[in-house]
């Protein structure tokens, strides 16, 4: 069979039905698909998408957030060679019209209402200025114009058959199967092609690293045009066979309800996921004994983080685990090892391991020593195959020996790991000094009074640039602005010391639980009326 060849994202959901047909594949409420029952539902979904007239290459967009629609609309869309593409129900409908007018999916798989919002007059609007989506299929209550997901893909097709077998064994791991965008932190968001061959090459790593294991019960409450929901977590446990238990939105609570009753082995999270479920009463009482992986990333984790996880793990043995990637990476492309020491968790994000290539290197592309602040670059199979439509954007971060420039500054020690710094583009020059707002940031996290903090310049008349600081503040404890200055006083070099402390209980949040410096520097823009 083809699938045994194990090159293509799809190729997994047939092993497992062959080798575990019996076994839970997915939970979402009351739904509980085994692997058989993925397969099947694929399968029906492909059919649906050759009815439609989808070809290889064309894009199948998913508007809704994580369920079994999720998984097999977007292994549906590799078997016949399309490229799949999630989308947030929490988008706006510029954000919606931004990212349907640059990707142009021949077919709109939408969820009918989320949050109790009915979506279905922003889908009609979608639908009448894009004529190029050729369907539009509801979850939900289908609207005029559409059809129902389920009536749909339920429809026999068998005739179709041989035009599914032909598309599968005619695809190849080269093959485009997965578009995302970038979050938009930092202007208009470029969307990321990844082929077959990159999500297969990153998670067969991963899998090793996270422990997910075929008996695993894998948590997934991100969005799905995120990159932990379509390939860390959801594609990594379609690889290891393990039980995905779906979420459709993030809620600390009911978060810590589901260890709980799904008795989960994987819980994979942002730190500030992690940070609102200590706050709740429940954390305490919930009993975390079946959690084998704390695994975290995106943002570097609070001390009191760390210990706090530290302890859970002293009692069960579970491990802590975290690391570093980007959309463009597919993931991590580095991991802290089992064992290191909570200084390593805190400070660093581990080490790139085999076959991923990471350097260091500095403005000319110049690998630097070891200890010396640099810009991130990546090699490997793993990198992104380009940004769709944006062929200059590409060759801006891809040299010409295939290395991947990231954005990211981080200096890297004799070990090989690697601490991150900052974000290349956040950087600003006060006095003509460098200023780099991780540094700040680290030590504002420091303070028992602080949850969060982000650092972002503002122009300023003598120095050109200083620095503004947010502060997310810990509930129940008490902070001032002279109390946060007077303790970077004591730790920064003065030029680093922020001029100006916003004190607040909580910051904007991308949709994926960073801190959205653009919404922040829009605000400095706004009280200083200069960009």
């Amino acid at each position: 069979m083809a699938w045994k060849s194990l090159s293509q994202t799809w190729h997994y959901v047939e092993k497992w039905a062959a080798e575990r047909p019996g076994a839970e594949a997915v939970v979402f409420e009351e739904s509980r698909l085994t692997w058989a029952d993925l397969k099947k539902e694929t399968d029906k979904v492909a059919l649906s998408l050759l009815e439609i007239g989808v070809e290889k290459g064309d894009r199948v967009a998913f508007l809704a957030m994580a369920r079994p629609e999720f998984l097999t609309s977007y292994m549906a869309a590799g078997k016949v060679g399309a490229v799949w593409m999630g989308m947030n129900p929490k988008f706006t409908m510029d954000e919606l019209r931004y990212q349907i007018g640059d990707s142009r999916p021949k077919v709109l798989i939408a969820l009918r209402r989320f949050l109790d919002n009915d979506l279905g007059e922003g889908i009609r609007a979608l639908a009448g200025e894009f004529p190029f989506i050729r369907k539009i299929l509801i979850l939900g209550d289908p609207i005029a114009g559409a059809e129902s997901f389920l009536d749909f893909t339920g429809k026999a097709r068998d005739h179709l058959l041989p035009e599914l077998d032909r598309r599968a064994a005619s695809a190849s791991g080269n093959d485009e199967a997965l578009l995302m965008y970038t979050s938009g932190s930092t202007g208009k968001p470029k969307g990321v092609v990844h082929t077959h061959r990159s999500i297969v090459e990153n998670i067969k790593v991963e899998v090793q690293k996270f422990y997910i294991h075929p008996g695993s019960r894998v948590l997934l409450h991100f969005p799905v045009n995120h990159v932990a929901a379509d390939v860390e977590i959801g594609f990594g446990s379609i690889m290891a066979g393990a039980c995905l238990v779906c979420m459709d939105k993030f809620d600390p609570v009911e978060t810590l309800r589901m260890i709980q009753k799904e008795k989960l082995t994987f819980l994979g999270q942002l730190p500030v996921m992690f940070l609102l479920e200590m706050q709740q009463p429940l954390f305490k009482e919930t009993d975390m004994s079946s959690i084998e992986v704390f695994a975290w990333a995106g943002a570097k984790a609070p001390e009191v983080l760390v210990r706090a996880l530290a302890a859970i793990c002293s009692r069960t043995g579970a491990r802590m685990i975290t690391g570093y990637g980007s959309t463009e990476v597919c993931g991590f492309v580095t991991y802290t090892e089992p064992g290191d020491s909570l200084d390593t968790l805190i400070l660093t994000a581990g080490k790139a391991p085999p076959p991923f290539e990471l350097k260091i290197v500095d403005e000319d592309g110049n690998e630097l020593p070891d200890g010396n602040v640099g810009e991130i670059a990546v090699r490997g199979p793993i990198l992104f195959k380009g940004y769709l439509n944006k062929p200059e954007e590409t060759a801006k971060v891809m040299d010409k020996d295939g290395w991947y420039l990231t954005g990211d500054l981080a200096c890297r020690d004799g070990r090989g790991y690697i601490c991150i710094t900052d974000r290349k583009t956040d950087m600003y020059k006060t006095g003509g000094e460098n200023v780099y707002p991780r540094e700040i940031e680290d030590i504002l996290e420091s303070h028992a009074g602080v949850v969060f903090a982000a650092v972002v310049a503002a122009p300023d008349d003598i120095f050109q640039e200083v620095g503004w600081a947010f502060i997310m503040q810990k509930p129940g404890q008490e902070i001032s602005e002279e109390g946060l200055r007077e303790y970077c006083k004591t730790r920064l070099a003065n030029f680093k010391v922020p001029k100006r402390f916003f004190i607040r209980p909580l910051l904007p949040l991308l949709p994926t639980g960073k801190v959205n410096k653009m919404a922040l520097k829009q605000e400095v823009k706004a009280m200083t009326g200069r960009s």
